[in-house]
Order: structure tokens, then sequence, then C-alpha cells
């Protein structure tokens, strides 16, 4: 029983993707704020971006203690990879792939896929280019914020 538990726990532990102290973290977002607290809308101590590397110093559920040069901060472990051969989006590699068009292709959709199918589907390029639009936006925290909490899915001061 023990050695089930044992190796159980070992399982859990390969598959939550630990990291140790001191590992060296690649933000894999375009940009993400590291916060002063770990807490979704706390304060940003700095702005990090794909391919910055960051060294762990310890891990709280799902939120990372950082240091990125001389600041330190909360990041989630969703914008950041631990592996050294993580593929970006195009800073620092050759390809110019996005992360959306490398996850599109693993499903068999990439831009050559797309250009076929836009010429296919030539009534579909206003909508194209509405997703184009709605993926440039940018919303800040503040903005953000009061939507949440407009909508009832955030306490006012969280």
């Amino acid at each position: 029983m023990k050695r089930r538990l044992g190796l159980l726990a070992l399982v859990v532990l390969l598959a939550s993707g630990a990291q140790d102290p001191n590992d060296t973290l690649t933000v894999t977002r375009k940009m993400a704020k590291l916060r002063g607290e770990k807490r979704l809308f706390a304060p940003a101590v700095a702005e990090v971006h794909e391919g910055d590397k960051l060294v762990l110093e310890k891990r709280e559920g799902a939120w990372l203690a950082v240091q990125f040069e001389k600041l330190k901060g909360w990041l989630h472990e969703s914008e950041v990879s631990a592996k050294p051969d993580v593929r970006l989006s195009g800073e620092g590699v050759s390809e110019t792939y996005t992360s959306s068009e490398t996850s599109a292709a693993r499903k068999g959709f990439n831009p050559e896929v797309e250009k076929s199918y836009r010429t296919k589907n030539p009534a579909l390029e206003v909508a194209f280019r509405l997703v184009d639009r709605l993926q440039a936006r940018a919303v800040s925290d503040d903005d953000l914020r009061a939507f949440l909490v407009e909508g009832g899915l955030l306490k006012e001061g969280q």
C-alpha cells in the first residue's frame, strides 16, 4: 500500500510540472504582469514579455514567486514554462508562428490551411477580419476588474 501511495505521489508531482527553486522559467505570453501579491488584480511591479527569463524562488499553489532582473513578484503558472526548449511565437526563434497558430497546427490548422479556407469561403473574410480585430484588443486591469465586479463575478476590493 505504501509503495502504491509513493508511486501515486510521484506521478502527481511529475504531472503537476513542479519546479524547484532557482529553476529558470520562460515567459510564454506576449505580455504578463509581475504582481506584488499572488492575486490576479494585485498592483503590477513590472511587465514581462514573451521570452523573458525569470528565476523561480518558490511556488504556492498555482502562483510562482519569481525574480526578474532585480525585481521580485508573483506570476500565475500559466504564464511561464520551465521547459528549456519552449516554443515561442517568433521572438528569439527562427519561426514566425504565434502560440495560437502552433496550437492550431497541432489540430491540423496552419497558415496554409487558413489561406485555402479563406479562398474557398470569401463570404467569411469579414468574420476573419473581425476576429483579428478582437484578438488585437487590450483591456486594462481596471476595466477588467470593473466588468467582473459589475457582473457579480468578483467582489469589490478583490
